[in-house]
C-alpha cells in the first residue's frame, strides 16, 4: 500500500490528542505534517512543554494547538470540527470528553491503533505482539535480543517505552536509527498493555503472545473478567494466516481459548506452551530442556545455564522461543542468547550481600501474582517489604503463600491498612511491621533479618502513592541497601 493511501484517514482530518506524555508527544511529532490540524490537551496545567517536546519545536506550527488545564477533559466544545480522537494509555477511558466523542460518532483510537493503520500490509506481517499481566517486558526484550543476535533488523517497542508510532516510516525513505533501520524488513516486537487494547479495532499482529492473566488494574477495569476480555482482544482480529502463542498453564486463558475454538469463526493457529507435558501442547519444559513441535519442526533447546531463574522465568523463555522459531531463528542462536540474557533491573534483581543479608530488588512486581512468583524459589527465610498504591486487587492467593515463605512482613504505602486487615483475619505466623517510608522499612528490614537470610522489596502494588514509577522505587531501595552503589 502506498504511503498516500495509508495516510488518507488522517491527511485532511482534524485530530484531538488526549494526554501529553511520551505517547501523545510521539503522535504529534509523527503526523503533524500529514493531518490538517492537531489539538492536544492535558489535564496538567503546569506541564513543561519544552521538556516534553525536547525543545521549543512545538511552537510556530499553525496547525497545532496545545491546551492545558484540569477542566478540559470535561468539555464538549473542544470536539468541535474534530474527526478523530487519539487517547494516550494513561488517560482513563471513561472521561466525559471521550464519552461525548462516542456519542457524536467521532472515532476514539489508542496510539497502537493509529500506528497500526499507518503500517503497510508487508510491515504488519512482520510483527510480534506480547501481552499478559506479568513478564511482558522480559519477554519482548528477550525476543528482541534473540532476533537481533541472529541478524534480523528488529525493534522492541510499544508499552515498553518506545511507542509503536515512533517506528512508523511516513516518508518512505530508509532511516537508520540507533540499532535498527526503518525499512520494509523491520520486525516490530510490541509490548501491549490492557490500556492500549481498550481502543483497538483493526490491530492484527502476525504473532500474538499471551503470557498470563491475573488480578491487576481492578481500579480501572472493575472486574477480573472485564480485564481478561481486554487482554484477549490481542488476537480477536487474527485469522488462520496468523499465530497465537498461549500459556496452557494459565487456567483463565486455557478456558477462554477452548470457548473460542468451539465457536464458528476463523481462528489463528494456536501454539501452546506448558511447564508440563500435556496433550495439545507444542512446547514444554523437562530437565533443563525446552522441547518444541512447531510447524512440522521438532527440536529442543538447552536452558541449563540461563540467568533467568524460577518457573515463571522458564515460562517466559518458552513464550520467547516460540515466535523466534516461527521467524526462522535456529536453535543454536536461540540457545546462545538465552544463556547470556540477564534479568532486567527491578525484576527479582539480586543486589548482593549487605550486612550479611541477601538483598533482592523486585520493584517491578506491581500486583500480587508477580510477588507470588518472586517468592517461589525461596524457603521460609524472607523479610518482605510490600505495599504501595491500592489498585483494588485480589490479595487472597498471596496471603496464603506468605506463611510458607516469609519470617517478617514490612508494610508501606496506602495499601497498608487493607493488607494488614486481610492478614490479621487469616492464620499467619510471621511478624508484621508498618512503616511510613521506604527508608524506615529498609532500616527495620536490616534490624529483623538474620544473617544469611533474605531482604526483598516485592511490593505487589503500584508505586504512584510514594514514587514516580516502579523504577524510582527500585532505585531508591538499591541506594538504601548500598548507599555507596550496588556492588
Amino acid at each position: 500500500m502506498e504511503m498516500e493511501k495509508r495516510t488518507d484517514f488522517v491527511k485532511n482530518n482534524n485530530l484531538l490528542v488526549i494526554g501529553l506524555g511520551k505517547t501523545g508527544i510521539s503522535v504529534i511529532k509523527k503526523i503533524l505534517d500529514i493531518c490538517s490540524s492537531i489539538t492536544a490537551i492535558d489535564s496538567n496545567p503546569g506541564l513543561d512543554l519544552e521538556a516534553a517536546f525536547g525543545g521549543n519545536q512545538y511552537k510556530g506550527f499553525n496547525n497545532l494547538k496545545i491546551i492545558l488545564g484540569e477542566g478540559l477533559l470535561d468539555e464538549k466544545e473542544i470536539l468541535k470540527k474534530i474527526d478523530l480522537v487519539v487517547i494516550s494509555p494513561g488517560v482513563p477511558a471513561n472521561i466525559p470528553v471521550v464519552r461525548y466523542a462516542e456519542e457524536s460518532g467521532i472515532p476514539v483510537w489508542s496510539e497502537l491503533e493509529l500506528a497500526w493503520r499507518l503500517l503497510d500490509e508487508e510491515e504488519q506481517k512482520r510483527t510480534v505482539a506480547v501481552t499478559g499481566t506479568n513478564g511482558k517486558t522480559t519477554v519482548v526484550t528477550l525476543i528482541g535480543e534473540i532476533l537481533g543476535n541472529s541478524g534480523n533488523n528488529c525493534v522492541v517497542c510499544g508499552n515498553v517505552g518506545l511507542p509503536l508510532i515512533d517506528t512508523v516510516n511516513v516518508n518512505g525513505k530508509d532511516i537508520i536509527m540507533n540499532n535498527y533501520t526503518l525499512c520494509k524488513n523491520l520486525i516490530r516486537v510490541i509490548e501491549v498493555s490492557s490500556f492500549q487494547l481498550e481502543r483497538v479495532y483493526e490491530f492484527k499482529p502476525y504473532i500474538s503472545v499471551m503470557l498470563n492473566i491475573t488480578s491487576d488494574h481492578m481500579d480501572r477495569h472493575k472486574t477480573f473478567d472485564d480485564y481478561g476480555k481486554l487482554k484477549l482482544r490481542l488476537f480477536e482480529n487474527q485469522d488462520s494466516s496468523d499465530r497465537a502463542v498461549l500459556n496452557a498453564d494459565d487456567p483463565y486463558i486455557d478456558n477462554k481459548v477452548r470457548i473460542m475454538a468451539s465457536r464458528q469463526r476463523q481462528l489463528p493457529k494456536f501454539i501452546k506452551y506448558s511447564m508440563k507435558i500435556k496433550e495439545g501442547t507444542d512446547i514444554f519444559y523437562k530437565d533443563n530442556q525446552i522441547f518444541y513441535r512447531i510447524d512440522k519442526k521438532n527440536g529442543k533447546i538447552n536452558i541449563k545455564n540461563s540467568f533467568l531463574k524460577g518457573n515463571h522465568n522458564i515460562s517466559n523463555i518458552m513464550a520467547s522461543v516460540a515466535p523466534s522459531l516461527l521467524l526462522g531463528v535456529n536453535e543454536k542462536s536461540i540457545e546462545k542468547t538465552i544463556k547470556n540474557f540477564k534479568p532486567l533491573d527491578h525484576r527479582l534483581e539480586y543486589l548482593g550481600y549487605a550486612k550479611e543479608i541477601r538483598c533482592f530488588n523486585d520493584s517491578k512486581s506491581t500486583n500480587p501474582d508477580a510477588t507470588v512468583a518472586a517468592l517461589g524459589d525461596f524457603g521460609k527465610e524472607v523479610t518482605l517489604i510490600m505495599g504501595g498504591k491500592d489498585k483494588d486487587m485480589d490479595f487472597s492467593e498471596l496471603i496464603n503463600i506468605l506463611n510458607k515463605k516469609i519470617k517478617n512482613l514490612i508494610l508501606i504505602g496506602e495499601s497498608t491498612a487493607r493488607i494488614y486487615e486481610l492478614i490479621t483475619e487469616s492464620d499467619f505466623d510471621y511478624k508484621i511491621f508498618r512503616c511510613k517510608t521506604l527508608e524506615e522499612a529498609v532500616r527495620k528490614g536490616f534490624k529483623v533479618t538474620e544473617p544469611g537470610e533474605v531482604l526483598m522489596l516485592s511490593p505487589a502494588c503500584a508505586s504512584m502513592d510514594m514514587f514516580k514509577d516502579y523504577k524510582e522505587r527500585g532505585n531508591k531501595f538499591k541506594s538504601l541497601v548500598f548507599p555507596e552503589g550496588v556492588r
